[in-house]
């Protein structure tokens, strides 16, 4: 077998159930529910009205490579190691290393193996951060992000040839489409997505069977600005073609729901879960500079002669940026060598302005709701001053109480909504991989770059108009099945918690290393049983297999055609 026959585990006396799981990506009770009132989500209000439903917390940054992977393996961040597409590098004062983060990263914790393990049937389709395909018990397509080609990218690779054609219709992530045409292909990709289920539950009754949809995210970060009168960057002529698209393509989905559900082939002993990654909202329309904040504390410090100006040379990138269109900016940037662009990323942020060796604390880039900051410490960074144990500590405890405090000077509000040192909200053995502070910001605002000048500007309406809605940390979750609470509301729960709460309801033990808890207060009183834990035996993961240049070159155009790579 393609797992460690020795990792087998004794499977529980808890009651098994078959588990369908569909992902919305980036689904919001914000736009669900309203469309549900009125009779737009009919299988979804149905299932809500037949289970358990709550908002579902996710991960710090909610960001779907960090989201997706702790839904594979019930562990946060810290334990698993991936907190966004790229990663983290905290020696170079550019925050990121010039490589993605992948399956690679964390194959053989997921519970969609551990499930294998005791020889239950697995099918995947689409999860994001499933590329490279990985073996199950089963089969597995890979989903966002993944480069794009004419055969699908599966487990076992012989199911390539079954599903034909795999690029016939361009990847709804590309940012060169046109609205319309986007509209399209994410249509197309979810129904493509639905064919393949259904195909595959029409040959075999699986006992785990998961599925997810992109376009719940993806058209949101385009296409919000048609939706809402009130965003700085609404487009009212636009809106008369791409006002409803949003709604379009919760209820699209909602019908490929129906469909899924119609295919079980055993509906009686099947649980139903319905799931999101994360929540959506409109892009923040200001920004806070905490470079400038920091230089204002005498914690950073500007290049003598700069006095915080952008270079000629920054002001160009900044400009390019600005009037060249999206998808132009962006096959220009994929085609630089790595060097260029890490420089292109450094003048755009800023960051040579600054003088490290008189620099304390910095500001760090990670998603539009929660920024970083990162102590310049001696023997991390090459011109770290800071000592650690004590001088550290001192630092990042007098950061996090300024940052908790800080108010917008134009309206009185509170900027952050929390300051965390990060071993206040991970741990394991990746913690030392992520910034010293974590600022997760109050839905107005969002990070700027600037090192001098005002503390909040608003946000440029050009930036607005290229992205228009960004990542809110609460999620959606329903349950439905048997022993499953009908109507009830569950307050609390958290994306880790989904692996060890499906495990659980196929009645496998739980793994002991997993950060989530079994979401008990979905189940009736009667159906209640006594959770088991096993130490699952995994392999050790290598982190060093990388992609290609050619993948890393396809997948870095699809994140920065969603906005993710804004460089």
């Amino acid at each position: 077998p393609w797992y460690n026959a020795a990792a087998m585990v004794e499977t529980s006396n808890i009651p098994a159930s078959r588990v369908l799981v569909i992902g919305l990506d980036g689904a919001t009770w914000a736009i669900a529910q309203p469309l549900m009132a009125a009779g737009r989500m009919p299988n979804l209000a149905r299932l809500v009205a037949q289970g358990a439903a709550g908002s579902l917390a996710s991960t710090v940054p909610p960001i779907s490579a960090a989201a997706w992977v702790s839904f594979l393996t019930g562990q946060n961040p810290g334990r698993h190691g991936v907190y966004q597409f790229r990663k983290f590098d905290l020696c170079n004062y550019s925050g990121y290393r010039d490589e993605f983060a992948t399956s690679n990263d964390y194959v053989g914790r997921s519970f969609l193996e551990l499930a294998g393990q005791h020889g239950r049937t697995v099918g995947s389709v689409g999860i994001p951060m499933t590329y490279p395909p990985f073996p199950v018990n089963g089969f597995l397509v890979s989903g966002f992000p993944r480069p794009f080609g004419p055969t699908a990218q599966v487990y076992p690779p012989e199911m390539a040839a079954r599903l034909g054609k795999w690029d016939a219709v361009q990847d709804s992530f590309n940012f060169s489409l046109s609205g319309a045409k986007t509209v399209e292909t994410s249509d197309y990709w979810v129904r493509r997505y639905t064919e393949i289920s259904i195909d595959a539950l029409a040959e075999q009754d699986y006992d785990l069977f998961l599925v997810v949809w992109n376009s719940t995210d993806n058209i949101p970060h385009l296409f919000w600005k048609y939706t809402d009168p009130s965003f700085p960057a609404y487009d009212a002529d636009g809106a008369q073609q791409f006002g409803d698209v949003i709604n379009h393509q919760y209820e699209v989905a909602d019908g490929e729901i129906g469909k899924l559900l119609a295919a079980l082939p055993d509906p009686e002993n099947t649980t139903v879960v319905v799931m999101s990654d994360h929540g959506m909202g409109p892009y923040p329309h200001l920004q806070v500079h905490l470079n400038a904040w920091l230089a204002e504390q005498g914690l950073l410090a500007v290049k003598a002669g700069s006095a915080g100006q952008p270079s000629i040379a920054s002001r160009m990138v900044s400009k390019a940026r600005k009037r060249l269109p999206a998808q132009w900016r962006h096959r220009l940037r994929d085609r630089l060598p790595a060097g260029m662009r890490a420089d292109m990323h450094a003048r755009h942020m800023n960051l040579d302005q600054i003088d490290w060796s008189r620099t304390e604390a910095y500001r760090f880039k990670i998603f539009p709701s929660v920024e970083g900051v990162v102590v310049n410490l001696r023997g991390r960074q090459t011109e770290g001053i800071i000592e650690p144990g004590a001088d550290y500590d001192a630092l990042c405890d007098r950061l996090v109480a300024a940052l908790a405090d800080l108010r917008d000077p134009d309206s009185g509000q509170p900027i952050v909504a929390r300051a965390s040192r990060r071993e206040t909200l991970f741990e394991g053995p990746f913690l030392d991989d992520i910034p010293d502070i974590l600022v997760e910001l109050n839905p107005d605002y969002t990070g700027g770059s600037a090192v001098a000048g005002p503390l909040v500007t608003p946000v440029p309406l050009s930036d607005l108009s290229e992205y228009s809605a960004s990542h809110h940390p609460d999620g959606l979750f329903v349950v439905r099945g048997a022993g499953v609470r009908e109507g009830a509301w569950i307050d609390g729960a958290q994306i880790i918690d989904l692996p060890p709460t499906l495990m659980h309801l196929m009645g496998l033990p739980v793994a002991s290393w997993m950060d989530g808890k079994v979401i008990t207060s979905i189940f009736e009183p009667s159906a209640l049983h006594e959770v088991t834990y096993a130490d699952y035996e995994l392999a050790d993961v290598d982190r060093s297999t990388r992609l290609t240049g050619e993948e890393e070159d396809a997948i870095r155009a699809q994140l920065a055609g969603l906005g993710y790579l804004q460089e």
